[in-house]
């Protein structure tokens, strides 16, 4: 029965990243992507936590990627990368990822996107010489939708979980 309460509270909250796109902040010009996530009943501590978690098990050194962890702010601040083979070149979208939190809430703001391959060398997305961005954009929004998708999967399924094991 948790099961199921879980996969249900999981596809309402899913319906919330499907709209995602990458955008240009009006005041600072980078290009970001921002959501606010719903996570009714949890409290803000347990969501951090959780997070942290999360992160721990899905970058390859959370040491390393974690910029800021702050439990009293309940903030969590991470520089990482997704994979790409854009253009049939192994490289790197950059970013920021930060997680904010609050009762029954999450936001996360991914910024200071760049690509970088081996052929390229690193370009902001905010570069003229950044070419086929379209393409970038997309795969970049797919990866944010797959990291936040798993993200709360994570912690909606932890909700359920009892220590008592």
């Amino acid at each position: 029965m948790k099961q199921l309460f879980t996969l249900c509270l999981f596809t309402l909250f899913s319906i919330n990243t499907f709209g995602q796109n990458i955008k240009k902040d009006s005041i600072s010009q980078k290009y970001e992507a921002s959501e606010i996530v719903k996570l009714d009943s949890l409290k803000g501590e347990v969501i951090f936590t959780r997070a942290k978690e999360w992160i721990s098990l899905n970058y390859k050194s959370a040491k390393d990627v974690i910029q800021l962890a702050d439990k009293e702010s309940l903030k969590i601040i991470v520089k990482g990368n997704f994979s790409s083979t854009l253009f049939m070149k192994e490289g790197f979208i950059s970013h920021t990822l930060v997680l904010d939190f609050k009762d029954g809430k999450m936001r996360y703001t991914y910024s200071n996107f760049s690509y970088y391959s081996t052929g390229s060398g690193s370009m902001d997305f905010e570069s003229k010489n950044l070419g086929f961005k379209k393409s970038i954009f997309k795969s970049t929004e797919k990866d944010i939708k797959t990291s936040i998708d798993s993200l709360k999967k994570y912690i909606l399924q932890n909700a359920s979980k009892k220590n008592d094991w």
